[in-house]
This record gives structure tokens, sequence and C-alpha cells, in this order.
């Protein structure tokens, strides 16, 4: 069973993967659905850490593509315009515009 949102949640609060497995874990018997014969919805914190690196590995694909076309942003103190730099693909040279 995947719990894509517990992840998601855990992560944003920067909650353990033992404490949010244990939260989980008493969430699920409170509504019933595990009790002493079916413990078949049990979240152990290893479930728990794989689920959470599959999760950033898709935010990091996702992200990397929203990234691919910006090298990168310089900043020199002053108010006036901001300096950038272009990454040629002929040479692989970085020039500032």
């Amino acid at each position: 069973m995947k719990w894509p949102n517990l992840t998601v949640m855990s992560e944003c609060c920067q909650i353990s993967d033992r404490a949010s497995a244990a939260v989980a874990d008493a969430a699920l018997k409170g509504a019933d659905l595990i009790t002493d014969l079916d413990k078949t919805y049990i979240i152990d914190k290893n479930k728990l850490r794989r689920e959470r690196e599959k999760y950033k590995s898709i935010i990091a694909k996702e992200e990397s593509a929203f990234y691919k076309f910006l090298d990168g942003i310089c900043i020199d103190g002053r108010k006036d315009a901001t300096l950038m730099i272009e990454h040629e693909a002929q040479n692989g040279k970085y020039y500032k515009k």
C-alpha cells in the first residue's frame, strides 16, 4: 500500500520516519483499520523511508526540468541591472551578458 500524503506531510513538517510511522499507526488503530487479527495496514519506518525516497526523486525530476534553462544569477551589490552569465554550448564556456 502506498502513502503519498503521509510522506508529503512528514517531509514538509520534517518529522522523522519513526515518528510519522507511529502517528500513522495510531490514526489507523483509531479508525479500526488495524486490529489484533488484521495487521495488513501497519506502517513501519522502512516503508515510509522508501516512499520518501520515491517522492524526493519525483520532485527532483520535476525541479530539474523547471530549472533546465536557468544557468545562474549573479548579483554584484549594485541597484542597477543584474548581471547574467550565459553558457555557450559550442565551446562550453560561460560569458557575462
